[in-house]
């Protein structure tokens, strides 16, 4: 530990200067003048730092997180004092989106790997000196976040200090492994402490500037001075509450004028949360000064404060420290016993605007400081009444305070005034705000509506309850915007809030017995909403918020045994946390989410029975996917339906760490749409068509000109109704570009849970399944398989392939449940099933493709294979009818999937003896139209249909095998449609294989005049 005088703080920088060039300590920790002062010498060598530092350390890098939000925030001031690329900003933005749908607190997100590595790339070549304002509450080691380690000579000046902070005892004792300096304090010198505290002022001034406020530095400092000078004299006798009341002190005092005008007040808060008040709670005293040379109560008189205008006093002294022009007085008594207040004289403070009293007693129909006609703010703690005979013509005198008041702060004390009993009039015009706890001021009843200046109302455990419900006792109170009724034990109706057109936070922490809360009756303007049931059980059934369109804020916190419903639907909520870990809530059932258009994230424990969620807006005039008229349609109703502009919610769907791993149990309609910013409500509705919503029923026309494939008996084909977990993915989704583990997961486990899927008119995704998750093989044994029965895709114009592999030779995958594959209007697809998707290793007792048994594929111009197969490992044992059309590059249907099997040595016209062969044990019909390109329908291999019924064939010109039928000894033989010039060219491999003209029933069709190739580029007019 290292001291040393100074006078100033330009002392104390060339200090410092010189003991970090001299010094060999890594890490200097500065403590300034016993607290004071550190942050503005930080300051003023980081901004100007001296010559001889400048030559010593090639980069100077200054960071002040004195006011601390997380170690990402602090990841991202280095970044912004390193001055980086877009990329950066980029990569934070990123991941602060990835953490927002993770459900992850935003003090809890830690430094990002690639952004230290980058930091430290940028650094590593340099000598760094790094100023650092540390605001946490523990010792933060910077090579985390790629500042170089101090072996390639990096050197850490820092401090806790800043904003009036205090340093506590576990703080200091971490420090110690640090080089420990400070400033010995000259009290003798008040000017020293003067220009110290006129430094830190004008930092907290520069700060809430920032925030769009503009106090003088000398309006910060007078209020600082206020707040050190009362906290010396007495921290550990009376509770100042600064965490509530320090802005209300400081108008009131007058220190920020113009307590009339709301800016005042705005600009004392501001002031107020730039300060760490919390370290000035109650039972402490500040460490700042020296307490063994000077009395703590002379450290107001070394810091310039006013004589006597601030003071704590007892009884007993007084009427020898009160003068004329004190303006804030906190009266305490020493004793445990109330102090009787009738022997004091308050008739000289004509200028007392602050009046706080703790544990005395006087008559609260006659207080004794009535004649106080400036009285502002008047605090009441632990006070009793001194009971005297009743005067009717004194019941005035204590509403009369209260008429002069702008701040009421009652606590463990009741004050019963005399208000009004049926007068609709306005009782007080100028409170604005209304403190209770464990009090009441009331004698039966209060209407809260004839205090229509009120901005804030805090009524905590108070000893006696109000009638709520019958009464409208907020009507008309357009300027109320805080109201907390904790632990109101006895309120079973929520009072009615209509009126409140302003209210922005509600708190009902603690009111156990209420039965429900809300919507009507409560105004859209809410922006916070704060339930904590505590150590008691809360009766509540139902919670709806509905139509709080500005709310953000909502926690529930404690045991809700009994709510079975929760309603924010058109609320602005990200984040709603229902974990077992905050919220207890055992029997809720239902939740709806509808029109929340920032929800991010819903953190839940139990499955739920019913759950409705739309972020896309529910005021937009279009049909949504989950409308009754579609659903009724498909006679189908599902228990939960979401509706999501962002893959990542899938997030909250799904937990891999969880033993109920899907919040909905039983059936499940998810939504992904996004539609692009551009794109009016009237276009969207103008290009939208039912089957955009829910896949419509499938007519296939036996005119080939029109989009579809003919079916056997020229009859419909219906297509499947969604199935209990339907995936509907639209415009703006893409499931791969997803990132982060757990958003990666929560794909695969959707895909794993999803029964049928409907892609379409999407022009992001490049594949349907997700990209390889590198803990894919942690679930090997029972997850690799997707449950999808059936799969429709369409429209999507840069789709690669509808089942990508991505490329690596580890990620296996198998569809043992899919029933039905349709593929239309892929223009970039060169696939189905990419090779390399599936291989024998991942084969148990379900087949990969074990229940396939209808495929169709429609315009696909780029299309070269379908599904790769090899022999007896991959084969398609159900597969009952294969419709193609209009796939001009397709070479092979069925291809050999040599990723994981070497191509067999076939030669064309092989006999059956040396020829692979292929079974389709089950195919009845083949459609194929408008495939010039086609080869083979499997590559390399006979294929073998022993139940094959139809085939027909329609502009296949390079086709020249059609698959084997065997022997029948009954039933007719395969019906083919075909051109006669294209049956004349076929090849067959002969009777003994049953592969022979004469076990097949040609019917030659008109023939199909083949177009005119035109060439890639051609343009028609």
């Amino acid at each position: 530990m290292q001291g040393f005088f100074a006078d100033g703080i330009e002392d104390a920088v060339q200090y410092i200067t010189y003991y970090l060039e001299n010094s060999d300590s890594p890490a200097i920790y500065f403590d300034g003048w016993r607290g004071l002062g550190a942050s503005a010498v930080l300051k003023s060598i980081g901004r100007h730092p001296p010559p001889s530092l400048v030559d010593k350390f090639s980069k100077i890098i200054h960071i002040d997180c004195s006011k601390w939000k997380s170690r990402r925030a602090l990841q991202r001031a280095i970044a912004e004092e390193l001055e980086f690329h877009q990329w950066i900003n980029d990569a934070f933005d990123r991941q602060d989106k990835e953490d927002d749908f993770s459900g992850r607190d935003e003090s809890s997100r830690t430094e990002i790997p690639d952004v230290t590595m980058a930091i430290l790339r940028s650094l590593v070549r340099y000598r760094c000196l790094v100023i650092f304002h540390n605001g946490s509450d523990d010792m933060v080691d910077l090579v985390d976040f790629g500042i170089p380690p101090q072996a390639v000579g990096t050197k850490v000046l820092w401090t806790y200090r800043g904003r009036l902070r205090q340093v506590s005892s576990r703080l200091r004792e971490m420090v110690t492994s640090h080089d420990f300096v400070y400033c010995f304090p000259s009290w003798k010198n008040t000017c020293t402490w003067k220009g110290l505290l006129a430094e830190e002022a004008r930092e907290i001034a520069l700060y809430t500037h920032r925030l769009g406020h503009t106090p003088a530095p000398e309006v910060a400092k007078v209020c600082c001075m206020y707040l050190l000078s009362l906290s010396h004299q007495g921290g550990n006798i009376i509770d100042y509450n600064w965490a509530t009341h320090a802005s209300n002190y400081w108008v009131c005092d007058g220190i920020v004028t113009g307590g009339h005008d709301n800016q005042a007040w705005e600009v004392a808060r501001a002031l107020h949360q730039e300060i760490w008040l919390d370290d000035y709670s109650s039972n402490t005293v500040p460490d700042f000064g020296d307490h063994s040379y000077k009395a703590l109560t002379d450290f107001g008189d070394r810091l310039g404060s006013p004589p006597n205008r601030w003071i704590l006093v007892t009884p007993s002294n007084m009427e020898e420290r009160a003068h004329q022009w004190t303006t804030s007085l906190f009266l305490s008594s020493q004793n445990v016993f109330e102090w009787p207040l009738a022997q004091l004289s308050f008739h000289q403070l004509d200028q007392l605007h602050v009046l706080k009293i703790f544990r005395c007693s006087f008559s609260f129909q006659s207080p004794p400081f009535h004649c106080c006609h400036n009285l502002r703010f008047l605090g009441l703690e632990s006070c009793t009444d001194q009971q005297q005979a009743r005067e009717e013509d004194k019941d005035t005198q204590a509403m009369e305070v209260f008429m002069r008041l702008w701040v009421l702060d009652i606590c463990y004390t009741d004050w019963e005034l005399a208000f009004p009993q049926e007068s609709e009039e306005e009782t007080a015009t100028e409170i604005r705000e209304v403190h209770i706890k464990k009090g009441k001021i009331w004698h039966s009843n209060l209407a809260w509506r004839r205090l229509q200046n009120l901005r804030k109302l805090c009524v905590a455990d108070p000893t006696c309850s109000w009638e709520t419900g019958e009464k409208d006792e907020f009507k008309d109170m357009v300027n109320l915007e805080h109201l907390e009724l904790s632990r109101n034990s006895s309120i079973q109706v929520l009072p009615g809030l209509s009126g409140a057109i302003g209210l922005k936070s509600l708190i009902l922490d603690g009111c156990v017995l209420l039965e429900h809360v809300g919507p009507e009756g409560l105004p859209p303007s809410l922006e916070s909403f704060s339930f904590d049931a505590g150590s008691d059980p809360s009766r509540i059934s139902k919670i709806s918020l509905a139509g709080c369109v500005h709310l953000k804020s909502f926690l529930l916190r404690g045991a809700f045994p009994g709510l079975e419903e929760l309603d924010l639907s058109g609320t602005s909520v990200k984040n709603v946390d229902l974990s077992s870990k905050v919220v207890q809530v055992n029997g809720l059932n239902k939740v709806i989410l509808i029109g929340c258009k920032q929800l991010r994230a819903l953190l839940w424990s139990k499955q739920l029975k019913v759950l409705r969620i739309d972020t896309n807006g529910r005021n937009e005039q279009t049909q949504q996917p989950c409308s009754d008229l579609s659903l009724n349609s498909q006679e189908k109703n599902y228990d939960g339906y979401v509706i999501a502009s962002d893959t990542r919610i899938i997030q909250s769907l799904w937990h891999d760490d969880h033993a109920d791993r899907y919040i909905i149990s039983s059936s499940l309609y998810l939504h992904l749409h996004n539609s692009p910013p551009s794109t009016s409500i009237s276009e969207r509705q103008s290009t939208r068509s039912d089957k955009d919503i829910i896949p419509k029923p499938c007519y296939y026309n036996k005119d080939v000109s029109l989009e579809g494939i003919s079916s056997n008996d020229g009859g419909e084909i219906l297509w499947p109704p969604p199935s209990d977990c339907h995936v509907e993915v639209s415009e703006g989704i893409s499931l791969i570009n997803v990132e982060g583990e757990k958003g990666i997961s929560s794909i695969h486990g959707m895909m794993w849970l999803v029964q049928s899927m409907h892609v379409h008119d999407n022009s992001c995704m490049l594949a349907v399944n997700p990209k390889s998750w590198h803990f894919l093989y942690m679930y090997r044994s029972n997850h690799t398989s997707f449950r999808l029965r059936w799969c429709r895709v369409e429209r999507c114009p840069k789709l690669q392939a509808v089942f990508m592999s991505y490329g690596d030779s580890w990620v296996r995958y198998f569809f043992p449940f899919m029933e039905i594959i349709w593929a239309s209007h892929l223009p970039m697809a060169g696939c189905i099933w990419s090779k390399g998707l599936s291989d024998d290793s991942v084969i148990s007792s379900d087949h990969p493709f074990g229940r396939l048994q209808s495929i169709h594929i429609h315009n696909c111009p780029r299309l070269k294979f379908i599904l790769p197969l090899y022999l007896d490992k991959i084969n398609l044992p159900s597969l009952e009818a294969l419709h193609i059309t209009h796939c001009g590059h397709l070479r092979y249907v069925f291809p050999w999937d040599d990723i994981h099997k070497p191509r067999p040595t076939v030669h064309r016209g092989q006999a059956a003896a040396g020829a692979a062969v292929n079974k389709f044990p089950m195919l009845k019909h083949i459609h194929l139209h408008d495939l010039p390109s086609l080869q083979e329908i499997c590559e390399d291999m006979r294929m073998l249909t022993p139940v094959l019924e139809s085939v027909e064939l329609r502009g296949c010109w390079a086709l020249r095998r059609l698959p084997a039928v065997g022997h029948r000894s009954n039933g007719p033989p395969a019906v083919v449609c075909i051109e006669r010039d294209c049956w004349e060219k076929l090849e067959w491999d002969g009777w003994d294989v049953g592969h022979d003209p004469s076990l097949y029933e040609p019917r030659f069709s008109s023939r199909y005049y083949r177009k005119e190739r035109l060439l890639r580029g051609t343009v028609l007019r």
